[in-house]
């Protein structure tokens, strides 16, 4: 039986986060992230919409349907910064990025059966205390609202 590590994103900063998942998952390490549209991530909230905002108008001169192409919602928006700090041009890397899983908020209803046996993990980098002290961070969700997702209600 596969054994997965349960991972929630809730209240966890953004980066610290998924590096701390992509080390797991390069040794071999099953995980399943949960709560993705509540993860922080920290900075002001004018320079973090600025930052992927500036992202989104950058494409091809000759054909600007050749993208670059960037995740808008927040279970493949954390997805990618994982896949970031992977090395996924190496079957390893590949592999590691094919281990985790990544959920929005709960695991879905038509998923429960694929995950028998959770187990538990908490990762000790939580530094909102710090933060919500100078008001100095936005959800993952605030941030993937403001560059265009627009099914908020949609879970799955």
């Amino acid at each position: 039986m596969q054994e997965y590590l349960l991972m929630d994103a809730k209240n966890k900063i953004l980066g610290r986060f998924c590096s701390q998942v992509a080390k797991k998952a390069l040794l071999g390490e099953k995980i399943v992230i949960i709560n993705a549209k509540e993860a922080i991530i920290s900075g002001s909230k004018r320079n973090i919409h600025e930052k992927y905002l500036n992202k989104l108008n950058i494409s091809t001169a000759t054909n600007p349907r050749r993208g670059p192409f960037w995740p808008r919602r927040p279970d493949t928006f954390m997805r990618n910064v994982i896949k970031k700090m992977l090395p996924t041009k190496k079957i390893r890397g590949k592999d590691a990025l094919k281990r985790v899983h990544v959920y929005i908020g709960a695991i879905p209803e038509r998923f429960q059966n694929r995950y028998q046996t959770l187990i538990p993990t908490e990762i000790p980098f939580s530094d909102k205390k710090r933060l919500s002290y100078y008001n100095k961070y936005i959800t993952l969700e605030n941030l993937c609202s403001r560059i265009g997702w627009n099914k908020l209600e949609i879970e799955a």
